[in-house]
């Protein structure tokens, strides 16, 4: 099956691209969220001076603007100091508010009042005129795409903006809805998350801020809701006001970029599974059918993890050495990747070229070590390896922290006693032992890797008696027949690790 390149780099500039986008999309967010509470603090005073008028929200805007003229300040602090809470009333203003003085709370009574102060205005540019900052109010609300709600839960009104209309898909001439129906225009996974957020506020306990779903028709729009409960003198809530933000377009960017990485890092992953592939098929040839070697014959099977996108570091070795008959080893990189089929192959191809010195093979696990801890990055390994004389029918072996082989006799099987030895890059100058073992024409030798015994489900000690007892059960004497009988007790490859297994024969 073929690896997919992005040739082009379009895949690349498509993730910058949305990157940029996202970033656009929260600096808007950003800038708009700055006026976002001020937009909040006028639309809720504007729909509380008409309560308290009883008049429309044009006029009642009409005259907040009127009376911040001739007081002399702002519209948002006047705004600011009609929302304050009246002495008597809650400890302190809501967040947001500043503390206000003497003179503050003289032009808040006022303002409570619905009458003009009589303050002198003091010297400073003209506010804008009612049209143009209600015209710049709804651009804010529409940029921003938020909207503000308010419920009376005493006198039972409802005061929606337009723009809290449009986020919830709604006619404005349906009216807006209770607290208790807005989990009806959410999406069903949703209305536990909404219940919840309503309970909240007209439990009067603390704010709410959370993202919800909002069916609009056939499409649904991510929505953060904003809301706190507004206490009375006794601390029971008295009204609701909730400010929501369709957050659609950011979520989106958001999403598509996150698809965006997640398809490039599954391509990056493929073409490392690629060439790791490459590399270890270049250095491990796997044998077709039986190996022949002097007073050996012998099989191997190499399967890679079942669920695992990268190559493991397993290897094994037979190599035939003029008059010292054959060098065997198998063994274990840890990790996976590139850098442990790299690892791997140092290490094979380091181990097979010490084994032409004629040492012994403590000593070679000993150099093979020095190799392991020179290595760019930390790199550990487990190793078995041994000479087997053909003439006296025995292997000498030395392990690094590497599992013991599994020897069949005449039915039976057992694990051979391991010598002393630790992995290797675990600690400098360590000390390996070595061990010599006799056999006998018949006989076979199980090597494998731990990918074969260990399973997330059982411990090593499970896995090995599990292989101990399909050595023992198998009918054949054939190393490939043995092979096929070990692998079929098992199962399924493992699903988290590589596994190599190496029957060998003695003649």
């Amino acid at each position: 099956m073929g690896i997919p390149h992005d040739h082009d780099g379009s895949g690349v500039e498509r993730a910058a691209t949305l990157a940029d986008t996202v970033d656009r999309l929260r600096a808007e967010l950003e800038q708009t969220h700055a006026v976002a509470r001020r937009t909040a603090i006028l639309e809720q005073a504007k729909g509380l001076l008409a309560e308290r008028l009883r008049c429309g929200v044009a006029a009642a805007h009409a005259h907040l603007l009127e009376i911040a003229h001739d007081s002399g300040v702002s519209p948002d602090v006047a705004a600011r100091l009609l929302l304050t809470p009246e002495p008597g009333g809650e400890d302190a203003p809501s967040p947001g508010l500043p503390a206000s003085g003497p003179a503050d709370a003289d032009l808040a009574a006022r303002l409570r009042a619905g009458s003009r102060p009589r303050v002198t205005p003091s010297p400073g540019p003209a506010p804008p005129a009612a049209g143009d900052l209600a015209a710049q109010l709804e651009q804010t609300q529409r940029i921003g795409n938020l909207g503000w709600g308010l419920w009376d839960l005493t006198g039972g009104r409802i005061l929606w903006s337009d723009q809290l209309y449009r986020i919830f898909g709604r006619d404005p001439a349906e009216g807006p809805l209770p607290l208790e129906r807005l989990a009806e225009r959410v999406v069903p996974g949703d209305v536990p998350l909404v219940v919840h957020l309503v309970r909240t506020l007209l439990d009067g306990t603390e704010k709410v801020d959370n993202e919800i779903r909002v069916l609009r028709g056939e499409e649904t729009r991510d929505v953060r809701l904003m809301g706190e409960p507004v206490l009375d003198s006794y601390g029971v809530p008295a009204a609701v006001r909730c400010v929501c933000q369709d957050v659609t377009r950011w979520r989106s960017g958001e999403r598509a970029l996150k698809a965006s990485r997640v398809q490039l890092e599954r391509r990056l992953i493929a073409a490392e599974r690629h060439q790791a592939i490459e590399m270890q098929r270049s250095i491990l040839p796997l044998p077709e059918g039986i190996v022949e070697k002097p007073g050996l014959r012998a099989a191997v099977r190499y399967l890679p993890a079942g669920h695992s996108a990268r190559v493991g570091g397993d290897w094994y070795e037979t190599t035939a050495i003029d008059g010292e008959g054959v060098f065997l080893a198998i063994g274990d990189v840890s990790g996976h990747g590139l850098n442990a089929a790299a690892a791997m192959a140092r290490l094979r191809n380091g181990l097979s070229g010490l084994a032409f010195s004629g040492a012994s093979p403590d000593r070679l696990l000993g150099w093979l070590n020095r190799l392991a801890l020179h290595w760019p990055t930390s790199l550990t390994a487990t190793v078995m390896a041994g000479r087997y004389d053909p003439d006296e029918r025995t292997l000498t072996w030395a392990q690094a922290g590497h599992l013991p082989p599994v020897l069949i006799r005449e039915g039976k099987a057992v694990t051979l006693d391991p010598p002393e030895g630790i992995l290797l890059g675990a600690m400098h100058e360590p000390e390996f032992a070595v061990e010599t073992t006799s056999l006998e024409p018949g006989d076979l030798l199980l090597l494998y890797t731990d990918g074969l015994i260990e399973r997330r489900e059982r411990c090593l000690q499970e896995g090995l008696d599990l292989l101990v007892h399909a050595a023992s059960t198998t009918g054949s004497r054939d190393p490939e027949g043995v092979l096929d009988h070990v692998l079929d007790a098992f199962g399924a490859p493992n699903p988290n690790d590589d596994t190599c297994v190496v029957a060998i024969q003695i003649d």
